[in-house]
């Protein structure tokens, strides 16, 4: 028996459908989206045409094409070769590692609005973020090491808290609305994003980046019941879910919250606990705070699962060291490739909160794992371009595809378009950032050297072969 065929086949469709909705759902999406106002609605409708769109597609279509362990890496590697289908998994694997202490931070600083105002002075507190995030962090790997049929609780969970989440955040704003009033102006021209406002543009490269992880499932589809037959309906009833609840998200905020007010670590929660004091329901603060510390921990366990596929992958054909794609005997999960990957966040995330306040190490974390996570989008949109062209690997099971030949190209081309145009504002600093030359300088040497390191790792194949 070989390594893929160790991995159990756990996930089922609603279980696929929930990973799917944990794994795209980051609440601090909706607190990045909500600076921009009103107009952050025409901006969500803008970034599902031209990227969640054609992303479901291209999902559906290249994971029946090229099917197998490692989703997108394979789809990269059968199209364009070795060397780019390790640097697409290598960014992608590298954007999540440096995106999750961003989301562990975001369950730490929500998590204090569980005790009311009493404990919100630790939001600063370098002791508080750390010790809670590495439990947290530790807790998760461990769970996942045992297995999915273990750890995909957690995704579940973390989906299930979500749609309460949205349910109570929607019903408390739309009675506010009613009762008080939006505490955002309402006007025709609020509607209609400022695109020469540099300070806020940034912010439009995390509306894209937000509707990113589909793709993630097809990194697990040799342990899906049946993979062929639920990815199709899994990637479109995902896709329709998060932008529903998005887009519901930012109008409850909106509603909510004053302008120039919405926290980007823990607005959601921040949300609440305003909404307590507005609309005098005490159980609301608690409730919702601890159902975004849920939510976003399945959203981190989804990621963090699925992450680990990829080094798994890799070492599987000895791109990196074997020992990486070791399956665990008795419980049947890559647990080398998810405490490697624990170890990395762990020091990642000392690193990030020391001596520096936390929303500017979260702003330069988010906007690298920004630009690491797009590279390899840039790949895979190639590679659906070229495998439908060339008509390449397995049948589609798209018929828009199969039967039109523009529309890979149209659906190609605006995907890729939004996704250099993201690239570009992800390296310019929003405007909660104080240090712009220290960011500039950090970003760009940081995400050099950490590409840099893959070549390295690349070239030094033979050593593991």
């Amino acid at each position: 028996m070989n390594l893929v065929t160790k991995l159990k086949k756990a996930l089922g469709l609603r279980d696929l459908v929930l990973l799917n909705v944990a794994t795209i759902i980051g609440l601090s999406s909706l607190t990045q989206a909500a600076q921009f106002g009103w107009s952050s609605l025409v901006l969500w409708i803008l970034a599902a045409v031209f990227f969640l769109i054609p992303s479901s597609f291209m999902v559906i279509d290249l994971n029946a094409r090229v099917p197998g362990i490692g989703g997108f890496y394979l789809w990269v590697k059968s199209a364009f070769g070795e060397w780019h289908g390790f640097l697409a998994a290598w960014c992608y694997w590298l954007s999540a590692i440096v995106w999750f202490p961003t989301v562990l931070f975001t369950i730490a600083l929500s998590a204090l609005y569980i005790f009311g105002d009493q404990w919100l002075h630790l939001k600063d507190s370098f002791w508080f973020a750390s010790i809670l995030s590495l439990s947290l962090l530790w807790f998760t790997v461990l769970l996942n090491v045992y297995g999915l049929k273990f750890g995909k609780w957690i995704q579940n969970i973390g989906a299930l808290s979500l749609w309460l989440l949205f349910a109570l955040l929607a019903i408390a704003s739309l009675y506010q609305l009613l009762t008080n009033g939006s505490s955002h102006e309402v006007a025709p021209d609020k509607f209609i994003p400022d695109f020469t406002d540099f300070g806020l543009l940034p912010f439009f490269a995390a509306i894209t980046f937000s509707f990113g992880g589909l793709e993630l499932s097809s990194v697990m589809s040799t342990e899906m019941k049946d993979a062929k037959k639920i990815m199709t309906k899994a990637v479109v009833l995902s896709a329709l879910l998060v932008l529903a609840l998005y887009t519901i998200g930012t109008f409850s905020l909106l509603v909510a919250i004053p302008e120039g007010q919405v926290g980007i670590i823990d607005g959601i929660a921040q949300n609440f606990y305003l909404l307590t004091e507005q609309l005098g329901w005490s159980f609301l603060g608690p409730l919702g705070a601890l159902l975004v510390a849920l939510g976003t921990l399945g959203l981190f366990a989804a990621w963090m699962n699925g992450n680990a596929r990829l080094p798994f992958a890799i070492g599987i054909d000895n791109y990196l060291p074997p020992i990486l794609g070791k399956v665990h005997p008795k419980f049947g999960t890559p647990y080398i490739a998810l405490l490697v990957q624990g170890v990395l966040v762990s020091i990642l995330l000392l690193i990030a909160v020391s001596g520096t306040k936390i929303q500017e190490a979260y702003s330069l974390l988010y906007d690298m794992s920004v630009l690491l996570y797009f590279i390899p989008f840039l790949y895979m949109f190639c590679a659906f371009i070229w495998h439908n062209v060339k008509k390449t690997g397995g049948s589609s099971v798209l018929p828009l595809f199969s039967k039109n030949k523009y529309a890979v190209w149209v659906f190609g081309i605006m995907a890729l378009s939004v996704i250099l145009l993201s690239i570009v504002l992800a390296v310019i600093p929003s405007n909660v950032v104080g240090d712009k030359g220290s960011f500039y300088f950090k970003i760009s040497i940081v995400t050099t050297l950490l590409i840099g390191i893959g070549l390295v790792l690349f070239k030094l194949k033979k050593i593991y072969r």
